[in-house]
Parts: structure tokens; C-alpha cells; sequence
């Protein structure tokens, strides 16, 4: 649910510490039949570029139906999951962006009206519900929604400073606040039953992991560091992202289960790390530069241990993981998928097109990305493993 980077499909997901070890020792993940697709999602009428921001495990796709460059105008939109598109009202407004999607449909975004950025929900039919913000607060950006149809975001205050926000189904609302003596805060992302909420805060000058758990008041992940930075979560709340234990400390991998204790995870290299993606048993992806000068991608797994996936030496992104730890991403500017045997297979590009990108995969085996057509216009794809 980006946050960090874009929203994912919502991350069924069990406890790292206890569920996913016994859940893993049942799947294999190793290669399936070949790829199918890339199946072009198109756009809206008169559109030219697509994409696709948040995908469910049915395959009910969310993302953005998209027109021009400077000014681009981006229009909030939804694909079933046979690829039909459907265009999301935007009342009062004639754009906006949809972010994530929940396990019965409803997603959630925000509106533009004059300019300013106003919450929006939309329920599983497409109809949608609006914020009614408070007094003096704008610019409200809804990033995440729980199964429970908790959303949650970031807004401007009436001061001027940006806090997070949670918005519950009977449309009460609350300030999320900011770490003590401090004025700035973002909701992120949100656990499936709403219970735990992920963003980030500031301390000290430096940008800190936080989250708010059962309606409690923001707390920093543990234990403290100089800086550090919670960019995904699972929908069983568990948290991955980097660590800076001292200002001219090397950044470092992290996780941190439920109870909020953080794990550390391999990084042999005192060079940087990006983390992009938790699935939801618990392996988490990202990139670095585990062997300089070429940037790896790289899989954790429960343990902690990590490993560089194969690229014939060409560099790769890794973007997403699903459960049996199947990751996607990018390699040689071709979306690729690498299974957990070490198996690596690139899932292809629009024909006449010559480039593609993969960065979400649900546990059922759905890819989604983008993919360059012949007249090079980025639209959104979805390949299915099988």
C-alpha cells in the first residue's frame, strides 16, 4: 500500500514469528507454466497511459487512467479481474487517484475539487463517500484501507503541519498527531483487521519509523535509532524497512513483528539498501548493492538471510514477494519473475513494445505492472503464472 513507494494489493499475511514458519514448509515455490500475458489494461476513452496502483487476491485491479504530460490528468479508475475497465466517480472534481483496494473491493483515494485534495472511498458497486474534512484542514491524501474499511492517510492541518489520519466506516475521523514535541507525521499503510497502522514521524532532525496500534497515540519503532524509515506492511501487521543506528552508521534492513521487536535482517555490504516489498508470510524484497558497482535485487527470507537473485551479472530491481516467496520485479528493462527454486523467467512486453516492469504479485499467482505499447505509452498489464 506504496507510502513509501506505491500501495500493494492487500498482504494476507501470518505472524513472522510464529505462523509463517510452519505455513512455508508446505509450499515450494518453484516454477509454474509459463507466464500468461502481458494482458493490456488499456485506458479510459480519449486516455493515453495507464496504471495499475493496488491489485486484490481476486484480481480486482486499481489504479490510473491517465492524459497528457504537463499538465498531466490523472482519473481514478478500476479493472474487474478480466481486465474491464471502470471509470470511478469523482464528485465535485474532475480528477483524482485511487491508491489501494481492499479483500471486498472497496478502495480508496482522493478527490481533487478546486484544487484541493479531498479523501474519497469507494465502496465494491463504485459509488463513493467523501471526508467531510475539519475546519481549516486540507490537502487530505487517503493512502491505505484495512478489510475492515478503515482508511488512512495525511492531511494538512489548520496550523499548517502535516499529520496522519484515520477515517473509520461510520465517518468518524481522528488527528493521528506527531511524535511528542515534534509537528509532522504519515499514515502510510494499515493491517487487514485495522488494528495496526504504519508510517512515519521526525525526531531530533531525522525522519523515524512509527506506528499507532488499537487507536493509541503514535509510538517509534524500537528500539531507537539515529533514523529510520517503516516502508511496508503486511496485512498481519508485521513491518519491514531500514535502519540508521548512528548518523554515519551504514543503513541496514529491518523488521519488526507485531509486538513491535525488531529482527534484523542480513546486509553484508556497507553499501545502500532499499527495501520495496513484505509478502505475506513474511519474505520481504528490495534492491542494493550487495556486490558494487551493479545494483541486486534481493530476496530475505523468515530467517532473515538474504539472497541476490540471478541477473547474469545486468543489475535488477525486486519489487514484490508473494507468500511461497515467488518475487517480481525488473531486469535488462523486462518485468521478470524469480522463483524460490532460483528459477528466473522474464514475463515479456506489448507487442512492439520494448520494455515492461512488474511490482506486484498476489498469492494466487497475479502480476501486475506496465508495459510500453508500440507507440510508447505506458499502460498498465497483468500476467498470470498459472
Amino acid at each position: 500500500m506504496m507510502r513509501n513507494r506505491v500501495p500493494s494489493g492487500r498482504r494476507r499475511a501470518l505472524s513472522v514469528a510464529v505462523a509463517a514458519v510452519v505455513v512455508t514448509g508446505l509450499m515450494t515455490g518453484t516454477a509454474r507454466a509459463t507466464p500468461v500475458g502481458p494482458v493490456d489494461l488499456g485506458t479510459l476513452p480519449g486516455d493515453d497511459e495507464s496504471t495499475v496502483l493496488a491489485v486484490n487476491e481476486a484480481g480486482v485491479m486499481v489504479g490510473l487512467s491517465q492524459v497528457g504530460r504537463s499538465p498531466r490528468r490523472d482519473l481514478p479508475v478500476r479493472w474487474d479481474a478480466n481486465g474491464q475497465i471502470m471509470a470511478l466517480p469523482t464528485p465535485g472534481g474532475t480528477e483524482g487517484q485511487v491508491r489501494d483496494i481492499n479483500s471486498s473491493g472497496v478502495s480508496a483515494g482522493y478527490v481533487l475539487t478546486s484544487g484541493i485534495a479531498v479523501p474519497t472511498r469507494w465502496d465494491a458497486a463504485g459509488q463513493a463517500t467523501q471526508l467531510q474534512l475539519p475546519a481549516g484542514h486540507r490537502n487530505a491524501i487517503s493512502l491505505a484501507i484495512s478489510d475492515t474499511n478503515v482508511v488512512v492517510g495525511a492531511w494538512l492541518t489548520a496550523d499548517s503541519q502535516y499529520h496522519g489520519f484515520r477515517w473509520d466506516p461510520d465517518g468518524t475521523v481522528a488527528d493521528l498527531g506527531a511524535l511528542p514535541g515534534e509537528t509532522w507525521s504519515m499514515a502510510e499503510d494499515i493491517s487487514a483487521d485495522g488494528s495496526i497502522i504504519t508510517g512515519g514521524g521526525f525526531r531530533t532532525g531525522a525522519n523515524q519509523s512509527a506506528r499507532w496500534v488499537n487507536g493509541g497515540p503514535i509510538t517509534e519503532l524500537e528500539p531507537q535509532a539515529y533514523s529510520s524509515g517503516a516502508h511496508v506492511i503486511n496485512d498481519s501487521g508485521v513491518i519491514a524497512g531500514t535502519v540508521s543506528d548512528t548518523r554515519s552508521g551504514p543503513v541496514v534492513p529491518a523488521r519488526w513483528d507485531q509486538a513491535g521487536v525488531r529482527h534484523p535482517m542480513e546486509w553484508p555490504s556497507p553499501h545502500v539498501v532499499w527495501v520495496y516489498g513484505i509478502g505475506s508470510t513474511g519474505y520481504v524484497v528490495g534492491s542494493g548493492y550487495l556486490y558494487p558497482p551493479k545494483r541486486s535485487a534481493v530476496r530475505w527470507d523468515l530467517d532473515g538471510h538474504v539472497t541476490a537473485l540471478s541477473d547474469d551479472g545486468r543489475g535488477a530491481d525486486a519489487e514484490a514477494v508473494n507468500a511461497d516467496g515467488t518475487v517480481v520485479g525488473t531486469c535488462s528493462s523486462q518485468a521478470t519473475v524469480w522463483f524460490r527454486n532460483g528459477e528466473r523467467r522474464q514475463l515479456g512486453a506489448l507487442p512492439g513494445g520494448t520494455s515492461s516492469r512488474a511490482y506486484r504479485i498476489t498469492d494466487s499467482g497475479r502480476v501486475v505492472g506496465t508495459a510500453y505499447t508500440a507507440a510508447g505509452k505506458s499502460h498498465a498489464v497483468y500476467w498470470t503464472l498459472g
